[in-house]
Order: C-alpha cells, then sequence, then structure tokens
C-alpha cells in the first residue's frame, strides 16, 4: 500500500523541475515581477510619504472645525497606496516562489543526484544497477538504443527524448 503511495508521490513530483524551468514559467515570473515589484514600491512608498505628510502637518491642522485637509488627504490616501503595495507585494511573492522552485530543484539534482532514486542508497560511477535494492540506473533510448544516466531527459547520442520508465 505505502509502495504505490511513494511511487504516486514521486510521479507527481517527478516533472517539478521541468514545470518551474520551462519557458512559460519564465515568462510568468518575469511579467509577475516586472509588474509586482514597481507596484509594492509604488505603494508602500506612498504609505510611508503620507504618514510623513500627517507627521509633519502640525498643530494648525487641527481646528475647532475639525480636522484640516493637510492631515485628511494623507491619511484617505495612505489606504490605496497600503493596497496597492499590498498587491505589489502578492504579486512579486508569487514570482519569487517560482524562482525558488527553479533554483531548488536544481540544487537537489545536483546534490542528491548520486542516490537511488527508489531507495535512497549511495550510488557509485558507473554502477548499471543499485546495490541495495537492484533499481535500473540508466535509460535505455528507443531509437538508437544508447544507454543514458538517469537524470537525463534526451538522449546523449541521437537527442530523442527518453521514455520516463528506466531500462
Amino acid at each position: 500500500m505505502f509502495k504505490d503511495l511513494e511511487n504516486t508521490i514521486k510521479s507527481l513530483n517527478a516533472d517539478v523541475k521541468n514545470v518551474a524551468n520551462s519557458e512559460k514559467a519564465k515568462k510568468l515570473r518575469k511579467k509577475l515581477l516586472s509588474i509586482g515589484l514597481p507596484l509594492a514600491i509604488i505603494g508602500y512608498l506612498g504609505v510611508f510619504i503620507c504618514f510623513v505628510l500627517c507627521a509633519t502637518a502640525g498643530f494648525s491642522s487641527f481646528s475647532d472645525n475639525g480636522f484640516s485637509a493637510r492631515i485628511l488627504v494623507p491619511f484617505f490616501l495612505a489606504i490605496p497606496c497600503a493596497v496597492l503595495g499590498s498587491i505589489g507585494s502578492t504579486l512579486s511573492a508569487l514570482g519569487f516562489k517560482i524562482v525558488i522552485t527553479g533554483y531548488t530543484t536544481n540544487l537537489i539534482d545536483e546534490t542528491v543526484g548520486n542516490n537511488c532514486p527508489n531507495c535512497g542508497d549511495k550510488i557509485t560511477e558507473g554502477e548499471d544497477y543499485c546495490s541495495k535494492c537492484g533499481y535500473a540506473l540508466q535509460k535505455q533510448c528507443t531509437k538508437c538504443g544508447h544507454l543514458n544516466s538517469i537524470k537525463n531527459q534526451y538522449c546523449e547520442k541521437c537527442g530523442t527524448q527518453l521514455p520516463n520508465q528506466l531500462r
């Protein structure tokens, strides 16, 4: 039961690297960051300026009739500026999540790449099968028959896309 669950989770997570580093993801994160960062900066800068204007309005802005425009205008302008900053922060956070996902999948491939994908045991260079569980550690190209590394998505020899299952 747990073996099937583990395989299901592995298959669901198998394509994270390709998705996070695809051209579509790169365009999306560029768009999110190019819109989100300026919105956040403008919004929060507006809030700061409104705060400074309210703080430096002085006692003359308080009159017998209530608050003057020197206090009310910056106070009420701070609200849309805060909303603008929040929207920009949210868009930027989404863009950064795509960046981080792409980076961490590359990092995981580089640091955990010498372990068996089935049991996690350390793999030495040149092994065809895991010495602990017997899992195949190479993919065979369907076009030319060349044996490729487990990490390869395409054949080293002919460039054909490799199958997900191992030999």
